[in-house]
């Protein structure tokens, strides 16, 4: 695609700090992009790993590199803003990469004039490069695949530093609680490995976040924000976080609801049946098999374990953890229908409370 007088200036800004082991493949990302029209401005937080050599074989195709310490990722951020010249910004992170036709994609939304931001779906990335889940139809914008109008950071603000892991929702939310006009674009434009920061320090992440969702919770729209969501991500990520670090009481909590010697069931493979399984394995909680209403996944696996047809639980005996929250009473009445007395069942939900209200007590 060559540069033609009608194409608008995209600065793609990547923040990094000893990123060597990633940062080369996030620069190919961009320098490879379908899209030719590109100022590519790198901030380096001082790296001591040799970060900077990598970033040096690729000059010739950076407009604008600063390395010097920061008072963290947002700063840095909102120092690669300050030296943009380009309409439209993308931020990518340095343990993260696009798809080739991100930017191609992101500025065809921006040829309407009434488009301040632009947003695609993701790929997560886990620690051995594995992919591990998508968005889909996500109605919040995932910051690796965002695009915004440099001049709607002139109007609305950058990022707030007083964040040290959220502050991108912060300011998704800022601008959503302020009218402006988002597109989304149904395609994967970005993707995000499962190590930086907002990783590896989730709980911190969590709180952030939940501090973010409620001080906009009045301001913007409930397919965005909605209360019962906020606290219910909230203690699923709290229960996360006690997974890695007490274990012990995940067990303690579900052994109140059932027996977990002979093993579980779990009822769902979403966002919800994937993180239980990861607190469960990571509690010493056998799961037997999963079970889902969706026939497309009957058969496959799930960490290792078999997708079954709920029909199954027609016979037998099991402890069913029934995972998704929207379907909760028809998943219950569905099992109920099955008139097995060998089947029981507990709601995820309940048990994630028991968890934080134990551990919460025990912090004390």
């Amino acid at each position: 695609m060559k540069i033609t007088s009608s194409d608008p200036l995209v600065t793609v800004i990547t923040v990094v700090y000893n990123g060597a082991a990633t940062i080369e493949q996030t620069i190919q990302s961009v320098i490879n992009q379908t899209y030719k029209n590109i100022e590519y401005i790198i901030i380096d937080g001082a790296s001591t790993d040799g970060t900077q050599n990598i970033i040096s074989q690729y000059k010739e195709h950076v407009a604008y590199f600063l390395s010097e310490k920061d008072d963290g990722l947002y700063d840095a951020m909102n120092k690669g803003i300050q030296h943009a010249n380009g309409d439209i910004i993308g931020i990518i992170n340095s343990d993260d990469w696009y798809e080739p036709d991100a930017v191609e994609r992101a500025v065809s939304c921006f040829e309407n004039p009434d488009v301040d931001v632009a947003y695609g779906e993701i790929w997560f990335i886990g620690v051995n490069g594995e992919i591990e889940d998508c968005t889909k139809h996500s109605p919040f914008p995932q910051h690796p695949s965002t695009f915004i109008r440099r001049s709607a950071y002139q109007k609305y603000g950058l990022y707030n530093t007083d964040y040290r892991i959220a502050a991108d929702r912060e300011l998704l939310l800022r601008f959503i609680a302020d009218g402006v006009r988002f597109a989304h674009i149904d395609r994967v434009l970005a993707n995000f490995r499962k190590t930086g920061i907002s990783s590896i320090e989730c709980m911190e992440c969590a709180k952030e976040i939940y501090e973010a969702d409620m001080k906009y919770l009045d301001k913007c729209p409930e397919n965005v924000l909605d209360k019962e969501n906020i606290e219910e991500r909230f203690r699923r990520d709290k229960m996360l976080h006690i997974s890695e670090k007490k274990p012990a009481v995940i067990r303690e909590a579900l052994s109140r609801f059932c027996c977990i010697s002979d093993g579980l069931v779990v009822f769902g493979t979403g966002v919800f049946g994937k993180e239980c399984e990861t607190a469960f394995r990571k509690s010493g909680i056998p799961i037997r098999f999963f079970v889902d209403n969706d026939e497309n996944k009957w058969g496959l696996e799930l960490k290792g374990k078999r997708i079954f047809s709920p029909e199954i639980l027609r016979f037998g005996n099991a402890h069913v953890i029934v995972t998704p929250t929207r379907f909760q009473k028809e998943i219950c009445k569905q099992l109920k229908s099955y008139s097995n007395p060998g089947i029981t069942w507990s709601i995820l939900d309940e048990i994630r409370k028991e968890a934080v209200d134990q551990y919460e007590r025990l912090m004390k």
